[in-house]
This record gives structure tokens, sequence and C-alpha cells, in this order.
């Protein structure tokens, strides 16, 4: 497997949780190390599977229509980036919070509802936490809150469960009553990935106010010495999730609209001005189709298109150079991030892909977190970026 990716080509080994300096009093921060496995490739091979890719930008449309809806239920207002889908589209995004099959696999960990050990991906573009029927029995520490909720992802199945709240902890950090989604089946096929972490804000949460997210009860209960975390993601072993602190520098921050309940910040990309959503839960970075074209003739790639996306092809020996700006940071992405993978006649293809999700901003994914140790702050509202 050549490394011309954006993403980690195999299984991980996996790593027992790492506990990171305790921060004084009782609160404390954490680092959980994170796996990855690919999917967008043919098995075996560097050429793209374009139908995984069609599958990942479906499951994204559902997860971004389902956290609109929740934005309007919550506040009573439709969400400012959203924009309305062609109807052919609408019939297949319906759902509520990121959901996936087997074919896809995020960055995942372990946490710990009622005393069982759940492995669960972490998603900064949804709110909700929710999992597998059979990765989660309620028990005597359990309360069966009544609420129920339901989702689509990426084949266009319906997942449905009700909210429990239970003790919880990470890495020994514990808090209790925590809001959990537990499906009534087991909608993800992967015994490494049980469920969904959201961490994006609370307006985008289908749980509502009683029930907040998992990293909001840990703020709230005191359970960590700052309202921070940081994801250093790699194409390679060593990603990590570290809850309560900054990790890996100063960061480099800008400012976060958090009405709007995503982490969204301004950017530009080789002079190219656009909103940017930080997304841990896509792969590639996703941009409307017309964007994703000018920034291919930017490059001097060659564009087509494939189920409704849009592509850009170049000769592998000449990398374009691709350059993203937040606030006063500038990074470039690496050779291994430019590319994630090649078609059948072994043109490259550019991590960055038009799709239409249905709103007006960039899903900035793991081909650009690749490349940065993110930090994301609930207190100033903030997204700080370091070079890894």
């Amino acid at each position: 497997m050549q490394l011309g990716l954006s993403f980690v080509a195999g299984l991980i080994a996996t790593s027992a949780l790492v506990f990171a300096a305790p921060a004084p009093g009782v609160s404390e921060a954490i680092e959980i190390p994170l796996e990855k496995r690919s999917s967008l490739l043919h098995a075996d091979s560097n050429v793209i599977d374009f139908q995984k890719v069609a599958a990942h930008v479906t499951s994204l449309r559902n997860k971004y229509q389902g956290t609109l809806n929740n934005f309007k239920v919550n506040t009573g207002a439709e969400h400012p980036l959203r924009r309305e889908l062609p109807e052919e589209l609408k019939k297949r995004a319906t759902g509520t919070v990121a959901l996936t099959d087997e074919s896809e696999q995020l960055w995942h960990g372990n946490v710990v509802f009622g005393g069982q050990t759940i492995p669960i991906d972490f998603d900064t573009g949804s709110a909700d936490l929710v999992v597998n029927r059979d990765a989660y029995t309620p028990g005597s520490s359990s309360t069966n809150t009544g609420r129920a909720w339901t989702a689509a992802y990426g084949d266009g199945t319906t997942a449905r469960g009700t909210v429990y709240t239970d003790s919880f902890s990470i890495a020994g950090i514990s808090a209790s009553k925590v809001a959990i989604g537990r499906a009534t089946t087991d909608f993800l096929n992967d015994a490494n990935n049980q469920g969904i972490a959201g961490m994006s804000f609370p307006a985008l949460s289908q749980f509502g106010s009683q029930y907040p997210p998992f990293f909001d009860s840990l703020i709230n209960q005191k359970k960590v010495d700052q309202s921070v975390f940081t994801f250093t993601l790699k194409a390679g072993s060593g990603s990590t999730l570290f809850l309560g602190g900054v990790s890996g520098g100063s960061p480099s921050y800008s400012n976060v609209d958090t009405s709007n309940g995503f982490w969204q910040i301004p950017g530009r990309v080789n002079g190219i001005s656009f909103e940017s959503i930080q997304d841990t839960g896509t792969t590639v970075i996703v941009a409307p189709n017309s964007d994703a074209a000018n920034l291919c003739n930017n490059v001097g790639g060659s564009t087509f298109t494939q189920d409704g996306s849009t592509y850009c092809a170049y000769t592998c020996s000449r990398p374009p150079k691709v350059s993203f700006t937040f606030g006063s940071f500038t990074k470039a992405l690496s050779s291994a991030t430019t590319s994630f993978g090649q078609t059948n006649d072994g043109r490259c293809v550019l991590s960055v892909i038009g799709g239409d999700v249905g709103v007006n901003a960039w899903v900035t994914g793991d081909s650009w977190l690749q490349n940065v140790r993110a930090t994301f702050n609930r207190s100033t509202r903030q997204v700080g970026f370091t070079s890894q």
C-alpha cells in the first residue's frame, strides 16, 4: 500500500488507554489512543472505490440534514448554512445523527457506560452519542428517559432507539447520568466500532437540553480541568484525542460562532474564501461542487463527475500545492494527504471533492486534520491549530 492517501490503510493494533499528567484538583486531562481503518479504496489497491465514496457522501448528507433539522427544533429557526437540496437528494437525506455501516471506519476509542466498555467513534460534526443495541445493556445504574431518537445512514436505511442515562467513564474519568442512545438494532457491523460520540454543540442534538453531549456532561460535572479537547490524527499509528487540555504547543485560534452549533470557522484555500466545518467524522474534504471545480482549475487539474460528485485528477508525479489558511495559521496539505487514491488509469485524485450535502460550507475532514493538531475550545469558542 502506497502512502499517497488521507487515511490509514489496515487496522492499527489496539492500544490500552493512556493517562496524561493529571491537572490539579478533582478534574484531569486525559489522552485516548484512536484507531482507524481505510475503506475508500478497493481491497489491496490504491484505486478508489467510487461506490464507497458515494456512500460516504450520502452518509454525510444524512448527518448534516439531520443536524440542521435538530437545530430548527432546538432554536425555532432555520440554520443559516442550510442549502436546499435537489428533490432526488431530499429523499435520501432524512437522518438525524452521523451513522455508518461496516464499510466505513472513523476515529474510535473506548468509553464505558454502566460498566460496559464500548469502542466508539468520536465525531465533531454531530452532537449525540448513539450505540448498537448489543453494545450496551441497560442495568441497575441506568434510567430509561422515554425519549426516542431516529437516524438514517449511508445505505438509506434507518436506525432508531431510546435515550438512557447511565454512569459513564473514559480513561478512568467518571461522570453520572450521561446520555446514551441505544438502538433497537445493530446498525454498525464491526466489533471495533459500536457507536458514534458527537462532540459538536448541543444546538445540534436530537436528545434535547436535558440530555447534553458527553463532553458537556464532563464539563458540567467539573470532571475535566478545561473545556477543551485536542485531536491529533495521523496517517499511521499515534492518533489521539486529548480531553481537558491543549496538546502539542500553543494553537493559532479562529473564533467560532457557537450559535450555529458547528465547529465552523472562516478560511481560505489557494485564495478561495469559504466557511469551514471542522469534522473528524469525514474522511476527505467535501466542498460544494462549484468550489471543488474552481479549486481544481486553480491547481491545474482536470475535473470529472461521478454519482453527482465532482473530482479533480492530476498527474501523480506533479502534485499540486493546496494551502489552507485559518486566521493567522497557514498549512499546505502534505504529499500523503493531497490525494486519497488513484483512478483506474493511474491518475491521482485530489482529496478535496465536490458533493452536495445541503450546507453552504466546506466539510473539512481528515485530509486536512491529519496535517495539524486541532484544538476545540468550548470556553473561548475557538478552534486552534498547530503543525504536527
